[in-house]
């Protein structure tokens, strides 16, 4: 068996493409690595750096053909790479230029159907074939230079325009994503981990003397992203692809079993070696006689991607605070400057929150703000203080030593000034209302309503205030109010009477069961972080499955003894406010679980104060993939999206034979982008294609019938959409102007009543994954249990809340420590019956054996209403 590698490099380019000076060191660094006697070993190796098209051509032609069976043959490019109108990639040559549109002049670049076709028509033909792409696939273009830029969806499908059996391709990031150079370094931040892995061997991770390509895309994915976490090398290899062998590996070499054992320790230690650890280190230094010099080096290299990382932070927080100096409120501008800062810096939306966080919560006003009963009334505090003393010295709490922060004494005037000025009975807000058991709840029950716009904003609440602004009447406020006071037994004789005539009130039912925690004492408490002010009928259903296991659990006794106590929390779904929010609950000791976040955007930001500080967060509906993983205090109970990903797809194509898929999604949303990918790779894997056609709800320019327009001018025969739970109602602007022409698949956000409000007749027949149905588990209780509890059909989001709920309790029955739990959850002995079925978390926090329910909207018979029926998944 010989070996060929042909390295390309393209620095220099023709106006209107960004000059990329690290390329040609890429070549010479992976040039080293391969020649290499000891480590590529391999018998050619030629770099080619600033080719023309066609001498690029000749090389690539040349350094696949006449090669045997048993060659392996590696192509390796440093540059840009671009993608046509039509998706198709180019890789860029020194002479690649545009038109005068700005358009890519195809003649002047090397098209990747050329590289595909010369591997696979070269005869003989190796079988071991790998190609190392270190570039991007869109933006490659400097600013202004493409007009239809702005159309670009950023998807390439490089496993259909590169990929095949006995090949494997690995790229430095994922086709929606930039690759970043890493600032003041030599080679771009990608090639030098490719070269690190194989150079120093830390990259044979089954330690066997070989580092194989599926080895090397592992660590190098590893490295990458501790430095830029937006950056997601990807590898498309099939079969025997994964293992081709690319180096050698030393065996027993004292250096690289000192950096396996550092690599082990700093991320244990999340990128800080602890006490134990320097002193392992220590001992295993001495046993292995390496020099004091020899090691510091080693982990100087280990630590260096974290302290790149930390670096960028530390930029970005320097950028906003001088911005903010400059003005408060950002403007529109600057807060697009930092964006393209965020960019370049390679970091997510989850990074840049931690910075943000305690930077604006600095700029909120010191001086208390009026509220408008005070301004209505013309009071000032010393007004306030005159009249209130003497009420406030009457309301002595009853229970002594209880944990519940007492209110200001301007609080409580005000709430007393409002209940005597403004109350509204239950009834006399309208009609009494309760829903037919066999009807899906309510968006909100007409005799708890006072029509009060919710607040947005951070709020937290055991049951001193009510958040769900739209739920309320005398009896519920009298309940806020005595449990403020720390008049337990009142607040319960208030909550139970209100509930009787507001039964759909989950805000209610939890306090009515954190006031009878209170009142016998020494509860256990968690928290729940719903988006309230944002969409709150979504918050409302999470409650739901959280109030429901509370109720459960506290009216059976509690756990060991001890009742349960609910926190309820509103992030607006913020990533911003989602880090503020987990900072409060990590600092309050007592709070040993959250349930929450609900957006993918704020679960991703706050997890990392969660597993920083040691606190279990469960979410029940962040789909992005890349929670997964995120650290071992991080948990969900819905379904990994790529599982409904793929079975919406089979369903689309075998069941309703559909080919050409029309994808219409919100960018700005993390889950929804999640959702996109895994969905294509699903839609290809399954034989059917991706239309061309862009649709982003989120662009100031969306145009609904436009999109739909070209669309089916494309060939599509089916629309997906993929959409944030606050912009339904432009996601199913599309379905509106589709007028029935395309069939209609979706994520499972659109499993809510505002779709059938706003949707009607558009969505009729529209098919979606979801996490659970009513009639998806024979002979699981729950559907006909949370029936009864609350006089209606609840969603998905309340079964799966409900179960991270049932989780956490389950946990806390064996453990009622921080620490002691996660590593319970983690436990593959650990696992509980829930609505969704059996509740088992595998290493990465998701789900073990989850499943996937297929549904559709179908209208009722003689009816003008329409419901969610199952459908049998395709095998």
């Amino acid at each position: 068996m010989a070996k060929f590698a042909l390295l390309i490099g393209v620095s220099e380019y023709e106006p209107g493409l960004t000059p990329l000076p690290a390329a040609v060191k890429d070549v010479e660094a992976m040039q080293r690595i391969l020649q290499h006697p000891e480590i590529g070993d391999f018998d050619q190796v030629k770099p080619l750096l600033n080719p023309e098209r066609q001498a690029m051509e000749e090389a690539i032609e040349t350094l696949f053909s006449g090669r045997q069976k048993d060659d392996l043959v590696l192509l390796f490019f440093s540059g840009h790479g671009i993608k046509d109108e039509s998706g198709k990639l180019y890789f860029g040559t020194r002479n690649t230029r545009k038109t005068d549109k700005g358009e890519l002049v195809r003649s002047t670049a090397v098209a990747a159907s050329f590289v595909h076709d010369i591997m696979s028509n070269s005869r003989p033909k190796s079988r071991h074939q790998v190609v190392i792409l270190d570039c991007c696939f869109s933006g490659a273009f400097a600013e202004g230079m493409s007009a239809k830029s702005a159309k670009d969806d950023g998807f390439v499908d490089l496993k259909n325009q590169l990929g095949q059996e006995g090949r494997a391709v690995l790229t430095s990031s994922t086709s929606t994503q930039y690759s970043f150079e890493q600032q003041g370094a030599d080679i771009s931040t990608y090639t030098r981990y490719i070269v690190e892995g194989l150079g120093t061997g830390v990259a044979d991770r089954d330690q066997d003397g070989w580092i194989s390509v599926d080895e090397l895309h592992e660590y190098a994915r590893q490295k990458v992203q501790e430095v830029a976490p937006a950056m997601r090398p990807e590898i498309y290899a099939i079969k025997e692809g994964y293992k081709i062998k690319l180096a050698k590996a030393p065996i027993g070499d004292p250096k690289l079993i000192y950096r396996r054992e550092v690599e082990y320790w700093v991320k244990g230690g999340d990128g800080e070696i602890s006490f134990t650890g320097r002193t392992t280190l220590d001992e295993k230094r001495n046993t292995l006689e390496l020099s004091s010099e020899k090691t510091a080096t080693i982990e100087a290299q280990v630590l260096e991607p974290i302290k790149v990382y930390k670096q960028k932070l530390q930029r970005y927080e320097q950028a906003l605070r001088t911005e903010i100096e400059h003005g408060f409120p950002l403007s529109d501008r600057t807060h697009a400057d930092l964006t393209r800062l965020q960019q370049v810096l390679g970091l997510r939306d989850e990074d840049i929150a931690l910075v943000k966080a305690p930077i604006i919560a600095e700029q909120q006003p010191s001086t208390p703000v009026p509220t408008p009963l005070e301004q209505a009334l013309g009071l000032t505090d010393e007004d306030i203080a005159l009249v209130e003393a003497p009420i406030i010295a009457e309301q002595q709490p009853s229970t002594p030593g209880n944990p519940t922060p007492h209110p200001s004494r301007k609080k409580n005037f005000l709430l007393f000034m409002g209940l005597f000025i403004g109350a509204v009975s239950c009834f006399g807000a309208g009609v009494w209302f309760s829903p037919k058991l066999n009807q899906p709840l309510t968006t909100a029950v007409a005799s708890c309503q006072n029509n009060t716009q919710p607040e947005r904003g951070l709020k937290i609440s055991l049951g001193e205030e009510i958040l769900l602004k739209g739920d309320t009447n005398s009896e519920k406020q009298a309940g806020i109010q005595a449990f403020a006071n720390n008049h337990f037994q009142t607040a319960i004789e208030k909550f139970t009477s209100y509930r009787q005539t507001c039964r759909l009130d989950p805000e209610a039912l939890i306090y009515l069961n954190n006031a009878q925690a209170l009142k016998k004492g020494n509860p256990l408490k968690i928290a729940v972080s719903v988006p309230i002010g944002s969409t709150q009928n979504i918050a409302k259903e999470i409650l739901r499955g959280v109030a429901q296991a509370q109720d459960e659990v506290n009216t059976n006794g509690g756990i060991n003894g001890k009742l349960l106590q609910v926190a309820i929390a509103n992030d607006d779904n913020d990533p911003i406010e989602a880090v503020q929010l987990a900072t409060q609950f990590v600092k309050d000791a007592s709070i040993l679980a959250v349930v929450g976040h609900n957006a993918s955007n704020a679960s991703l930001s706050a997890a990392p104060a969660y597993q920083r500080d040691g606190l279990v967060m469960i979410s029940p509906t962040s789909f992005a993939q890349n929670l997964a993983g995120i650290g071992n205090y991080i948990f969900r109970t819905v379904p990994n999206v790529s599982l409904m990903a793929d079975g919406l797809s089979r369903y689309a194509i075998k069941a309703a034979g559909k080919t050409n898929f029309f994808i219409c999604v919100d960018s700005k949303a993390i889950d929804n982008q999640s959702f996109k990918d895994e969905f294509v790779k699903a839609i290809k894997a399954a034989g059917g294609t991706i239309n061309s056609t862009n649709c982003d709800v989120s662009a100031s320019n969306f145009n609904p019938n436009a999109v739909i327009s070209q669309a089916i001018s494309n060939g599509a025969d089916a629309l997906v959409l993929g959409l944030y739970i606050d912009r339904i109602k432009q996601g199913l602007a599309v379905a509106q102007a589709n007028k029935g022409r395309l069939a209609l698949f979706s994520s499972p956000t659109l499993y809510t009543l505002e779709t059938f409000q706003v949707g009607k007749a558009d969505i009729n027949g529209m098919v979606l994954a979801a996490p659970w149905h009513p009639q998806a588990l024979s002979g699981n209780p729950f559907g006909q249990k949370s029936q009864k509890f609350w006089g209606g059909i609840v969603n998905w989001r309340t079964a799966t809340a409900y179960d991270a709920t049932k989780a956490i309790i389950a946990g806390l029955q064996l453990s009622n420590t921080r620490d002691e739990l996660q590593q319970v959850l983690h436990s593959p002995n650990f696992s509980v019956d829930g609505a969704t079925g059996k509740i088992k978390f595998s290493s990465s926090g998701d789900r073990i054996d989850n499943t996937i329910f297929l549904v559709k909207v179908q209208q009722k018979s003689g009816s003008n209403d329409y419901e969610f029926v199952p459908l049998p998944n395709p095998k």
